[in-house]
């Protein structure tokens, strides 16, 4: 693996003040062995954008961390808090690393940009390559939509940032899952750098405005063109028939919790709503709207 080493809710620093951020970030994370001392922690990672600060947002983006322990861990994961930012570290050993790189997992492609704040020699153990596998493709695939699902929900509840990030969430893993098609994996799309240059001329354009549109604070109206954008966008890309966002504004009730699947060459969106009788499971596929027991996809 190629890594480099490291030798309010709403402030929204920029450039060396998005540095600065993540300095203080991994000033704190180089104290996770004494935070996590259950574990013999071998090697902290950060991946993802906070490895990346030029796609950082703070306040919007999250922390990713990779924790390599030398035995099987007690606790696989940690959701820890520092200045209103949340930091998701996840615990394997460096067997079971190598094997999910060697699978196809997306974390071998992550960590093409990634800052070691400690090894004590697990990272050489770990010798797969990234590969795009049938495991990659459905994994993107799917998180095309779960992404959907909750930039929907989190309109619906009014948080209208996290909304437009979970949209850009959703058309980047659009953008990998296309290009996973290729079988390419020296070009792999990571940041919004790459991901821009690598995508089609439709999605580039809508990634732009989402890029924007989550550095800032937007309205309801403004939102909802580019929930309905990116709804018509992904149906076009993956072939899928549309149920729109009209759909769910037609219920009795507002949903509170929104899971967007495929079923049968369609977009379907399962949601819960109250109404006057009590709670609500129901699934929407184009005008059809039917009870339902389970609001995860089959």
């Amino acid at each position: 693996m190629s890594m480099t080493s490291m030798s309010g809710r709403w402030f929204m620093p920029s450039g060396e003040g998005v540095k600065d951020f993540l300095r203080m970030v991994y000033e704190f994370l180089s104290e996770l062995p004494n935070i996590i001392v259950s574990e013999d922690v071998c090697s902290v990672v950060v991946f993802g954008s906070a490895a990346r600060p030029s796609d950082f947002v703070p306040g919007v983006s999250d922390v990713d961390v990779l924790v390599l322990v030398k035995k099987t861990p007690k606790r696989r994961v940690y959701n820890l808090d520092f200045m209103d930012t949340k930091v998701h570290v996840e615990l394997f050993t460096p067997e079971e690393l190598d094997q999910m790189i060697g699978s196809g997992s997306l974390l071998g492609f992550m960590l093409k940009y990634s800052v070691v704040l400690l090894d004590r020699g697990c990272l050489p153990t770990v010798r797969s390559r990234p590969r795009i596998t049938e495991y990659t493709i459905k994994t993107l695939r799917r998180s095309v939509l779960v992404a959907l699902g909750l930039a929907v929900e989190n309109y619906y509840i009014e948080m209208f940032r996290e909304s437009a990030s979970h949209l850009y969430h959703s058309i980047r893993h659009l953008i990998r899952y296309l290009y996973s098609l290729s079988g390419d994996v020296e070009g792999f799309p990571v940041s919004d750098e790459e991901l821009l240059l690598r995508s089609p001329e439709d999605v580039r354009g809508l990634l732009k405005k989402l890029i924007e549109m989550r550095r800032r604070e937007i309205d309801a109206n403004e939102l909802r063109e580019a929930v309905e954008e990116t709804i018509e966008l992904i149906t076009k890309k993956l072939g899928l028939k549309k149920t729109g966002i009209d759909a769910l504004g037609r219920l009795p009730g507002k949903p509170f919790t929104v899971v967007a699947c495929e079923n049968n060459d369609w977009l379907v969106f399962h949601v819960e709503i109250t109404d006057e009788i009590g709670l609500k499971k129901l699934k929407l596929r184009g005008t059809d709207v039917v009870e339902i027991e389970n609001i995860l996809c089959d």
